[in-house]
């Protein structure tokens, strides 16, 4: 089994170098260093961890490296480990913790040659994260937010409350992030969006309102029942006609009268029998047949309006 100070050697003593940069405390101590028996189990243990740290670092995965020195550290505590740490922090810009990591270095190892330029590099960092505070506060932390859209006077609402109709004449400031964005007018279908918006960065949205589809009901068209009380119309008029001939008839031939009575009658019966048909056309053939769209007005959306 390779001994500890062995995979200590995979890690360069070096503060620009890329990878960790300590070997003879990364990974487990021995016997030999803490006067303990030497957990083997343990020891593999960190040194698995450590080398799965190892490569994280190398492929730039700084966070998943700093989980696995930090288990190798809890199984089997080491200067150098938390030297690594800090440089994995450094890495991901945390200049904090990096700062805490290369403290716990210099306390927990035994006459660190490097002492000085550990020192050296602790005042560079907490110069650079000073500089990134002062950047952060002065930092914006507001965007623009521009909205237009293809139909005028639609209520807008923004993050649920009310925010006045569109298009806005004016771009708004609002907090970077996302909000949630709905559109709606009478007639169309209502509009739902979410936005982001970048600090420091005007953003535009656009809402595309499309017109609600409505349908009615058609009738039918009553021309038979027109037809039939035209021709009951008709009938009385002839049924009238032939009534007034057959009444002239009577003081000069009874029987000639009594013809023209008859088809008075039948045009009087016929009258009756059509106008029941028309009043029954009036009832069938003004049943619903079918349906039609109504659509909006695109000259004029304040309504609707049929064909």
């Amino acid at each position: 089994m390779a001994t500890p100070r062995t995979l200590g050697l995979l890690v360069a003593l070096s503060l620009s170098v890329a990878a960790p940069a300590r070997a003879q405390d990364a990974a487990p101590a021995s016997e030999e260093t803490t006067g303990q028996p030497e957990n083997v189990r343990s020891t593999r243990q960190a040194r698995a961890h450590f080398m799965e740290g190892l490569e994280h670092f190398r492929a730039h995965r700084y966070r998943e490296a700093i989980q696995a020195f930090t288990l190798a550290a809890q199984l089997v505590p080491s200067a150098d480990l938390h030297y690594n740490i800090a440089r994995a922090h450094e890495e991901l810009s945390e200049y904090e913790a990096a700062i805490e990591g290369y403290q716990r270095y210099l306390r927990d190892r035994v006459d660190p040659p490097d002492r000085a330029q550990v020192e050296t590099h602790i005042e560079q960092l907490r110069a650079q994260a000073a500089a990134a505070a002062a950047h952060a506060q002065s930092a914006p932390t507001t965007g623009t937010l521009r909205l237009t859209a293809n139909r005028a006077g639609a209520d807008v609402t923004l993050d649920g409350e009310d925010a006045g109709q569109s298009p806005w004449e004016e771009a708004r400031e609002l907090p970077a992030g996302r909000h949630a964005l709905a559109l709606s007018r009478e007639g169309y279908v209502p509009f739902r969006s979410e936005v982001s918006v970048e600090a420091g960065v005007p953003t535009a949205a656009y809402a595309d309102l499309v017109p609600e589809t409505r349908y009615r009901a058609t009738q039918g068209d009553r021309i038979f029942t027109w037809i039939a009380w035209g021709l009951g119309l008709a009938s009385v008029g002839a049924a009238i006609g032939l009534g007034v001939e057959a009444a002239s008839r009577q003081g000069t031939d009874l029987d000639d009268a009594r013809t023209w009575a008859a088809f008075s009658d039948v045009f009087a019966g016929a009258a009756v029998g059509l106008g029941v048909v028309g009043l029954i056309l009036w009832f069938v053939e003004g049943r619903t047949v079918g349906t039609e769209q109504i659509t909006v007005d695109e000259d004029d959306a304040s309504g609707v309006r049929g064909p």
